[in-house]
């Protein structure tokens, strides 16, 4: 995936000595990345982001900007649309920094003007870094496999889509978005057999272990939380708190919806 870079400054000359350095390493470095918006109106950021948030996308912000919206104001609204984008600011006043870690805006860097081509490019390495760390475990995470067998044949299925597993009698049924698999076994044993693969899944009850990545909704009321496939699968109510502190939800409200 190509990395973009948006880069925002009032000042137009720091705007595009900043552009030219970010050009510069990207060519250095023989990245798959380009500047997709150099601008100094922070409306255009936005409007960037609304289209693009799927995208992996690197901010590169100026805190003072000469509008009503400053850098930490634009930040907090590009991480409504973009929990995992890259932030990187940019200040002339260094006792700024605190605010950013005051407003919970997880910047990945913080740089004090005058920025130096040096100093910009040990943070774009850093950067790149930790992006191709993510992606290396990404790809881990997908080559992990479990096999199934039913009906006589062999199933290998990717660990990430399997959406929940049920129990009933001797049998198990494991659901993914394609469908389900009918096969003997217990509940406890894929448990373990999971765990040892990834962290992502949940015993939410005696007949259920849940995929905590596709869960859409949970209903309290019902005791229940709704899957990606639109399954509802039960969660016992010494619990239910757990699986909250789980997806980092706060303990007042009886019914989340879940991003995804």
């Amino acid at each position: 995936m190509s990395i973009n870079f948006i880069i925002i400054d009032d000042q137009k000359t720091v705007l595009d000595s900043t552009c030219t350095q970010v050009k510069k390493f990207i060519s250095e470095n023989t990245l798959e990345a380009r500047i997709t918006l150099c601008t100094t109106q922070p409306q255009d950021v936005l409007d960037y982001s609304r289209r693009n948030f799927e995208q992996l996308n690197v901010y590169i912000l100026d805190i003072n900007l000469n509008s009503e919206m400053n850098g930490l104001t634009l930040a907090r609204m590009i991480r409504e649309k973009e929990p995992n984008a890259y932030i990187i600011f940019l200040t002339a006043y260094l006792e700024l920094s605190m605010l950013v870690f005051k407003y919970k805006l997880k910047a990945f860097d913080f740089l004090v003007k005058p920025v130096s081509y040096e100093e910009l490019s040990e943070c774009l390495k850093a950067l790149v870094t930790d992006y191709d760390r993510i992606i290396s475990r990404q790809v881990t995470e997908e080559k992990k496999y479990i096999r199934i067998k039913s009906d006589y044949r062999e199933n290998l299925i990717p660990v990430n889509d399997i959406i929940y597993i049920e129990s009933f009698g001797p049998k198990l049924s494991l659901h993914t978005l394609d469908g389900h698999i009918d096969f003997y076994g217990t509940l406890k044993d894929m448990e373990q057999s999971i765990n040892e693969m990834t962290d992502t899944f949940f015993r939410s009850h005696k007949s259920f272990l849940i995929n905590t990545k596709h869960i859409k909704q949970i209903s309290l009321k019902d005791q229940a939380v709704i899957m990606a496939n639109g399954d509802k699968c039960l969660v016992s109510r010494n619990k239910k708190d757990y699986l909250k502190m789980l997806l980092g939800y706060p303990l007042k409200y009886r019914t989340y919806a879940v991003a995804g």
